[in-house]
Formats: structure tokens, sequence, C-alpha cells
């Protein structure tokens, strides 16, 4: 009997389908270990954070709607054309102005201090360089204005022709002046002349002696003396008339030489005759904006 011959084409098959096999493994291996991973997630602020920011803060309402009242740049600090200035606006210096120190939350964290409400809210999310506006109502903002700090005043007023101030009173007013029977000397906050007619250890007694149509600007904007009583009697008063117009409000700011608090003229009503000064905050019931941008993320919960 003839022996059978066995054909080697299944076993040629057989291979073939594991080499390509094996090689399509090989091959779905090589794409996943290769295949590229996505790029990772930028850090964005989150509460908690300590970082740096650049901030340019404008009012949204007020008189000085649209007016800088700070900025953490140089360039918008000295830039009044592009950036026109609100009345509380205060100059640091060149040195004063570089990315403020933050901390986002409701405590300051050593050197990163707290911000108001309305702006360490305004940063969690925000990413590196990345710029934000940010709307802050007066309660998320400084609060609201106190009624208690505006006083108003008629444009029409008298002052006495003679005051009698304590010695103690008199130093603080009148600092570097000798207090002399007879001594005339220039009023420092009046710019008028002023006589001292008595003192003692205890008092001074001062005569004021402005001219009438005598102008004086105790408070930076102009005051006439319209009239002069000719007695020395502590019944004796000057008739002063501040030169205001609506057009002044937020023109004018100054110190209560008195009280030796600071102000800004915040209404002048010339039906009522009144003019009005704010002795609050200027951001103090005001909508504030910040265009925020994010300069450094220092640390975080999760790093620090």
């Amino acid at each position: 009997m003839a022996e059978q011959k066995i054909s080697p084409w299944p076993m040629i098959i057989v291979a073939i389908i594991v080499v390509a096999a094996g090689a399509g493994a090989g091959t779905f291996l090589y794409l996943v270990v290769n295949k590229p991973l996505p790029p990772p997630s930028p850090q964005t602020v989150q509460e908690g954070d300590n970082v740096t920011v650049n901030y340019i803060g404008t009012f949204g309402s007020g008189f000085d709607t649209g007016k800088v009242f700070d900025t953490s740049y140089l360039s918008v600090a000295q830039d009044n054309s592009t950036y026109p200035k609100a009345i509380s606006f205060a100059f640091r210096g060149a040195s004063g102005y570089t990315p403020l120190k933050a901390h986002v939350g409701p405590q300051t964290e050593g050197a990163y201090t707290s911000l108001i409400t309305g702006f360490w809210k305004g940063m969690i999310g925000l990413t590196v360089n990345q710029s934000h506006t940010v709307v802050i109502p007066a309660s998320q903002g400084y609060g609201t204005a106190n009624p208690a700090n505006l006083v108003t005043m008629p444009l029409v007023q008298q002052a006495p022709m003679v005051t009698t101030y304590s010695a103690t009173d008199f130093g603080k007013l009148f600092s570097g002046i000798s207090a002399q029977n007879g001594a005339v000397f220039t009023d420092p906050h009046f710019g008028w002349q002023d006589v001292i007619l008595n003192e003692n250890s205890t008092s001074v007694t001062v005569q004021n002696s402005p001219y009438v149509g005598e102008v004086v600007y105790p408070f930076g904007w102009p005051i006439v003396v319209n009239n002069v009583s000719s007695t020395t009697s502590p019944n004796g008063t000057i008739t002063l008339t501040n030169q205001l117009t609506p057009q002044d409000v937020g023109q004018y700011k100054g110190t209560d030489f008195q009280n030796n608090k600071p102000f800004y003229l915040s209404d002048v009503n010339m039906t009522a005759s009144t003019y009005t000064l704010d002795f609050n905050q200027e951001v103090q019931g005001n909508v504030l904006i910040f265009v925020i941008s994010v300069y450094s993320i220092v640390s975080s919960p999760s790093t620090a």
C-alpha cells in the first residue's frame, strides 16, 4: 500500500496566521505605548492659594465713574490721559507699583494680605497671565458709606471775629507760632492776619483780621470775605461766601484742620445754597470694577 503524503500547506497557513497575529499585537502595543499624552491642565487659582496679582481698579458708580482709584501698574499710574484718575487716587512713587501679594481667602496669610471679598473671589479659576474683569458691589467691597460722615453746610457762613483756644488747642492749630500778647501773624489756614489779644498758661484769645473782598483758600476752593464786623467782642462776625458750583463736585479734597480728618467735596446744591463734605472713603458705597491679571501662583493647599 502506497505511503500517504501529508500536504505542507495547512502548517504553512497556521504559521502565517500566528506570525500575522503576533505582528498585529506588536503593532497594537506600539501604538498604545507611543500614543501622545494630552498636555497637563494649567494650574488655576483656588481658594487658599497665595498669589501675586496685577490690577486696575476703577469706579463703576459715583461722580468718578470710569476713573482709576488704584492700580499695581506704574504705567497706568503715570498715564492720566488714557487712565483719568479719581480724586481719591494717590500716586505712591515709582517704587510703589509691583504685583500685589494676596491670599485667596478671607484671612491674611503671612505676607499675603486678604483683599475685599469680591476681589479674591474674582481670582478663583484664573490661570497665570489670564485677565479677568470683575464688577464688585459695595456689599463685597468696602461697604456702604456712613451717612454720619456727610457734613452739609451753607454756602454763606459766619465765622467769629474773636476765638479763645485752650493752650493745647492753640499749639495744635497754630503750630510754630509763639503765643505772645499783641503778636501779629498770618493765619496758617485762612491766610489772613491774626492778632493775639490775650494769652496765659491755660488759654489764648485770637482776633481774626481779614478785610472785605479778601479771597482765602482754607480748603482749596476760593472763599470771599463779604463783611467784617467792626467790633472785636466775642459777638463780632465775619461773613464768608464759598465760591462753589455743581461743576466743582469731585474736584476738591482736603483735611479738616480742626479734626485732622480727610474729606472730599461730594455735593453742591445751588437751590438750597449748601455744599457737602464727605468724610467717608470714596470707595465706600460705590461699585468697583477691577481688571485682574494673576502674575504668579506662589503656593496652594496642595503644594504648600
